[in-house]
């Protein structure tokens, strides 16, 4: 970059920097002084309109008061009042008050628009509008908030009330304002007496108002106030805004109210909903941007709000600017002309000796500066001829050095390469071979552990295990696996599984090679389980008893041939099996069979048919036939969970309605809900029935269990016990719950709700008897057709329980 731009930059950033720093000053520093020198303005004039308001609503409150002094009125007053239900009577008292206040009283006062004279309740029993006779103002009070009758009726001698503007469309367009003062009596003795009677004046005075809050008009003293200082501004306004947020007096934009504008701006919501007052800047009514102050009479339910545009108050502020903007322009340019022309001479002298030294760099010894001046540039040209001169000189002598040295140079070179070349070779070697010996023996290392690691899993696994290639021979075996073949590991290795053993079906039936699980994995490459249900055996040579085997059979990955096999030895599961079969035998028979006779015959005994029983036979009798009961209903559990465990429970699916099932168990449990006297809510998912797929006898056996768990433990008289049932999003299955408002669950034994025989102590307390086995059968069932079961519960408020079953789409 030449000298001559550099300095022509420098001068033009210098006068940027200080335009900008002047432009922000102003913008910042003197704005926010204009901001609050204008809001503090505002504030004063907001602070005068206030008193200027607060004197006008007094001066109304006098002339209410004012008019109750008027004795014809109130003798008027109270004969209307006194006349009660006399209707000719009253009529007439309540023409004759109208006319008076129409012709002595309102000609004097042009605001009033209308004057009704309510009783003690509130009613209209004079107006000078008649149709009016009757309203209900106390009403009016309550529903719209018009007027402070509840006050006034109760009020003392010379209190008055005010209810500043509102908008009552079926009187009058414009806003009114509501004075009520009480009718005081003088007795003989001068003293003041209240009456059941106020007198309720409707003023519509809202242009006197806005000349108040203009400073046209100065209640205290006639002198001006707001106008004078706001007399300056073009968009400057004074108006009230009610608790409807609409303006009830006219502004500088709003010339009629009966417009209704609505005001809903931050001063108004501050007021009205935080009762608070505000100075600052926010968007008016047109979506200006103003200054504003406002004042807030929550109370009344009005805000007084005093504001200007924001671009008014910021004109001579933005003037400024652009003048500055203007002049610091100026600036520049003449600076910058100034700058180039000053130093346009000298610049060009130092240009020739740029262009000389570029001429000598390129190997131009012979180039010469022409010097024209005798300063500081001619004497640096007259030094730099004489350097040019000096450095040809020398160079001369270092050609010849140069040549000798260059010869002696590049044999060396070629001898210092060559060693290099040699020595990088053998360090590059020496680290090859050490970096192969170390992964070498990190990798020996690494295979011992993983040996090691391996061997210690399959020896520690307590089923079988073996692997064998697609020729079926053993590669792998753990010790398990050789104690149940009778064999050792070592004498099992590389023998073909085909020829150690043999594989039975039901004890009695070889099965062939060909059908054995392992060649259906060789050939579809998926797992297969084997379980006891398929009743397979396997015996070898060296142990001939079979041996019944659950086992599963899984093919190798990563493209290696073979299976690998995992079996375990199920004579116990099959001993576990037909012990629960007994019990389940001996239950029904050696249990139930006596239990059966016990019920029959204590029923005899306490219906009377062999002869009747005294008192205290009948409780022993009837302790008998209870206790009976509930050991059946016991063995009746047992059983139940003893057949879902064993597998011997019989199912039949069925298409089932749940809506229409539900119904049909709570019919049967109506009594015991109604004994119990709760409330039973049941609620169905829209979009028409859900169908579930299951055994009737088993789904009704989990819903009943659940239902009286909820009855029993459910509050008397306000029990509430709800049933619901929905789809789950994936639409996979049905969700079922039943929910009580009882004692619930104590957090304590949550875990053990699903156990056998487990009853929690607030339940023992409330309910003694219980046996502990009905969520322990509800489990095993909703688990036999693969859905889930859990709960909700707080102790104190009640339990939610919920199982799924599996959704198909019919």
């Amino acid at each position: 970059m030449k000298l001559r731009t550099k300095t022509a930059l420098f001068f033009g950033i210098f006068f940027l920097i200080i335009t900008i720093v002047t432009v922000v000053y102003v913008e910042y520093v003197v704005g926010d002084t204009f901001k609050k020198q204008t809001i503090n303005d505002f504030r004063i004039i907001a602070e005068q309109t206030e008193s200027a308001y607060v004197v006008f609503m007094e001066n109304m409150k006098t002339r209410g008061l004012d008019w109750t002094s008027d004795n014809t009125l109130r003798n008027m007053a109270k004969a209307t009042a006194d006349s009660g239900k006399r209707a000719r009577r009253s009529a007439r008292y309540a023409k004759e008050f109208a006319d008076y206040v129409r012709e002595k009283k309102m000609p004097f006062d042009k605001t009033v628009f209308l004057v009704d004279l309510l009783d003690g309740n509130g009613t209209v029993i004079a107006s000078t509008r008649s149709k009016r006779i009757g309203v209900d103002e106390k009403k009016e009070e309550v529903l719209h908030n018009a007027h402070y009758f509840s006050k006034t009726i109760v009020s003392k001698f010379g209190e008055a009330f005010v209810k500043s503007v509102v908008f009552e469309e079926d009187e009058a367009p414009e806003p009114m304002f509501h004075v009520s003062v009480r009718i005081f009596t003088v007795d003989k003795d001068g003293k003041f007496q209240p009456t059941d009677t106020v007198l309720l004046m409707h003023f519509i005075n809202t242009e006197k108002l806005a000349g108040v809050l203009n400073g046209e008009i100065n209640p205290q003293a006639g002198r001006q106030t707001g106008r004078a200082l706001l007399s300056s501004y073009k968009t400057s306004e004074i108006y009230l805004v009610n608790n409807a947020r609409l303006m009830v007096t006219p502004s500088r934009y709003v010339q009629n109210i009966a417009e209704y504008k609505k005001v809903d701006t931050l001063p108004v919501s501050e007021c009205l909903e935080n009762g608070n007052e505000i100075s600052e800047e926010y968007d008016n009514y047109q979506g200006a941007r103003v200054l504003g102050v406002s004042m807030c009479f929550k109370g009344d339910g009005l805000v007084l709000i005093v504001e200007i545009q924001k671009d008014e108050v910021y004109k001579p502020l933005y003037a400024l600017i652009r003048l500055t903007v203007a002049g610091g322009v100026t600036v520049l340019v003449l600076g910058i002309l100034v700058a180039v022309l000053f130093v346009r001479r000298p610049l060009a002298y130092i240009s020739d000796i740029v262009a000389t030294a570029k001429r000598v760099a390129d190997g131009d010894l012979n180039a010469r500066v022409n010097v024209q001046t005798k300063d500081e540039i001619g004497f640096l040209a007259s030094m730099f001829n004489t350097m040019i001169g000096s450095v040809h000189s020398v160079q001369k002598d270092l050609e010849a050095s140069k040549r000798e040295v260059e010869g002696k140079t590049l044999m060396l070179e070629k001898d210092i390469a060559e060693h290099e070349k040699q020595e990088k070779f053998l360090e590059a070697s020496k680290k090859a071979t050490i970096n192969l010996l170390e992964e070498s023996w990190r990798i020996g290392e690494k295979l011992k552990v993983e040996s090691n690691k391996l061997q210690t899993i399959i020896a520690s696994i307590g089923d079988g295990l073996l692997l064998i290639d697609d020729s079926y021979s053993i590669v792998l075996v753990n010790t398990a696996a050789a104690s149940m073949f009778g064999m050792t590991r070592e004498e099992l290795f590389k023998k073909d599984l085909r020829t150690v053993a043999t594989l039975w079906k039901k004890r009695n039936e070889i099965v062939p090679v060909a059908q054995w699980p392992i060649e259906e994995v060789f050939l579809t490459k998926k797992i297969i389980e084997v379980t006891t249900d398929d009743e397979l055996s396997i015996s070898t040579e060296k142990h001939p008893e079979k041996l019944p085997i659950a086992f599963s059979v899984a093919p190798l990955g990563s493209g290696i041939h073979g299976v690998v096999i995992v079996f375990r030895d199920v004579t116990t599961d099959q001993e576990l099996n037909e012990a629960k079969s007994g019990f389940i035998s001996v239950a029904s028979h050696q249990l139930r069979t006596p239990l059966t006779s016990i019920r029959w015959y204590s029923e005899m005994l306490l219906s009377g048919d062999v002869g009747s029983l005294n008192e205290a036979q009948k409780d022993f009798m009837t302790e008998v036939h209870s206790g009976a009961e509930r050991l059946y209903q016991t063995v009746d559990l047992l059983l139940g969970i003893s057949r879902v465990e064993s597998g011997k429970i019989k199912t039949e699916k069925q298409p089932i309605d749940l809506s229409k099932f539900t119904v049909e168990i709570t019919k049967e449990l109506a009594s015991q809900i109604d004994e119990k006297g709760c409330a039973l809510s049941i609620s169905s998912p829209a979009g028409g029935p859900v169908v579930v797929s299951l055994d009737q006898l088993t789904l009704r056996q989990v819903i009943l269990n659940l239902f009286s768990n909820a009855i029993r433990y459910t509050n008397a008289k306000d029990g509430i016990i709800e049933v619901a049932w929905r789809k789950n999003e994936a639409g996979s299955e049905v969700i079922y719950s039943v929910r009580d408002n009882g004692i619930g669950i104590p957090v304590a034994v949550r875990e053990r709700v699903f156990s056998k025989f487990f009853r929690a102590e607030n339940a023992r307390a409330t309910v003694p008897d219980g046996s502990g086995l009905g969520l322990a059968l509800v489990k095993e069932l909703v688990e036999s057709w693969g859905g889930r079961v859990w709960f909700e519960s707080e102790e104190g408020k009640g339990s939610a329980f919920f199982f799924t079953v599996p959704f198909v789409v019919q």
